[in-house]
């Protein structure tokens, strides 16, 4: 890594500057010791001329007794001089050595990362910048500026006011730090998205002095991230795609069932009904009897395949969903799944009628039936309240019961496909489905879908 003679010599000056900062600003507790000694010194001085009286037994006025007040009086401000000075100096390298040991980690952390450290001195509108940004950005040694200016003009026109005002408004709230993604300039022209966070440094008044903080360029994880969602969106519309493929398909499969399969199974009923009604006429021919019991047990199967026929349509597609709407459809499923499951269930349906559309009229009404077979499967429930409510803009359907509560990894079992289906129909449409559990014990399924109305 190459040696910059202008950077070293610029940052040691700043350094210098702040151990006289440090060394100006002396602690009370320092100020205090040293009036204590001044005290001693001046008490001392003043008893220790009657001391010395009496010691030497010498006229006040004599020179020798003039002498030696003034030896006592040298040897005591020099001795309270000495332990001042000494103790200043103590400090004084005490804060020295703090101050490059503290230089010498941030220098180390600098060259150690990956990234671009810089340190910006708010008084002066200096950025030191670290090495690292000649190996991001490509940039000269000699090309990389110490001016704010130098980095803000390389700021993405689109985000350059969005930064720098995030970091000024950081400062005057009296923040402590910022963090902000943007795109920043390199040495070729081109653009990286980087990741940047600064740590706001305050003086002993409390006033914000520097910013340091560090940069890392997240092109790569940005891109990462954006093919991953392309690819979540790609998978999203084929999961709406093969879900309305498989809609229609029911649909045309339901109608062709209860149709064609329906029609032909009503006509062989109403040509057995017939049947049985003249071989029912000949009552005194006994050969009769056993082609009667025939008819009467064949007239049965086919009502048993008729019932089958309306079951299975049915599940493919409620013809009630299309020709009567939401709300009949889902009060149908409703009695069908308590003569189902001897479940009770409680319904409540807006009172005004819902003109919602196709597509979300379907949505709602599988994720209800999904909602309801779970419950018949897994919950252990003995009821199950269903409310549709239709708020300003969208419709919420919630679908609570009493069972046992769902498992707090049932969402995240790659065998969960029946949640993970709501959650996919949900989101064709923008809507979301949330599922908690109930306390005391219980689930509660809630679809919140956008109100697109036809």
């Amino acid at each position: 890594m190459a040696f910059d003679l202008k950077q070293f010599l610029a940052r040691g000056a700043e350094v210098v500057e702040e151990n006289r900062v440090i060394i100006r600003e002396v602690p009370a507790a320092e100020i205090a010791i040293t009036l204590l000694y001044i005290l001693f010194a001046g008490t001392w001085c003043i008893f220790a001329d009657d001391l010395l009286n009496w010691l030497m037994a010498h006229p006040l006025d004599s020179p020798a007794l003039q002498t030696m007040r003034g030896i006592n009086f040298v040897l005591v401000t020099g001795l309270v001089l000495y332990l001042v000075l000494r103790r200043n100096y103590r400090q004084r390298r005490l804060a020295q050595e703090a101050s490059r040991l503290s230089q010498e980690r941030f220098e180390s952390v600098a060259l150690a990362t990956t990234g671009a450290i810089w340190d910006w001195n708010l008084s002066t509108n200096v950025i030191w910048w670290s090495d690292g940004i000649q190996q991001l950005f490509g940039y000269p040694s000699e090309d990389v500026s110490t001016k704010v200016e130098w980095w803000i003009e390389r700021l993405h026109p689109d985000d350059r006011e969005r930064v720098t005002g995030a970091i000024r408004r950081v400062i005057a709230s009296g923040g402590r730090a910022w963090a902000g993604q943007y795109r920043f300039r390199r040495q070729d022209g081109t653009y990286a998205d980087v990741l940047d966070r600064g740590y706001v440094i305050t003086d002993a008044a409390g006033k914000p002095a520097r910013i340091v903080g560090g940069v890392s360029d997240i092109t790569e994880q940005r891109r990462a991230e954006e093919a991953l969602e392309h690819s979540r969106r790609q998978l999203r519309a084929l999961s709406a795609r093969l879900l309305a493929a498989r809609e229609e398909e029911r649909t045309v499969v339901a109608r062709d069932i209860h149709d064609e399969l329906g029609q032909v199974l009503t006509a062989l009923k109403i040509n057995l009904d017939w049947l049985e009604k003249k071989i029912g006429q000949r009552e005194s021919d006994p050969t009769a009897n056993p082609l009667l019991e025939r008819l009467v047990e064949s007239d049965e199967i086919v009502q048993s395949a008729i019932n089958s026929v309306q079951r299975i349509a049915t599940d493919l597609r409620p013809g009630a969903l299309d020709t009567l709407g939401l709300a009949a459809a889902l009060e149908q499923e409703t009695q069908r799944f308590q003569e189902r499951t001897a479940i009770a269930c409680n319904l409540k349906l807006p009172d005004t009628k819902l003109q919602l559309t196709r597509d979300a009229s379907t949505v709602v009404f599988r994720i209800f039936q999904e909602a309801l077979t779970n419950v018949g499967r897994h919950a252990h429930a003995t009821s199950v309240v269903i409310t549709l409510n239709p708020e300003p803009n969208r419709l919420v359907l919630c679908v609570e019961d009493n069972g046992q509560g769902i498992r707090p990894d049932a969402e995240r079992d790659s065998k969960s496909l029946g949640l993970l289906g709501m959650r996919e129909r949900a989101l064709m449409l923008g809507g979301e489905v949330a599922i908690t559990p109930v306390q005391p014990h219980g689930t509660r399924v809630i679809l919140r879908l956008p109100y697109g109305q036809k």
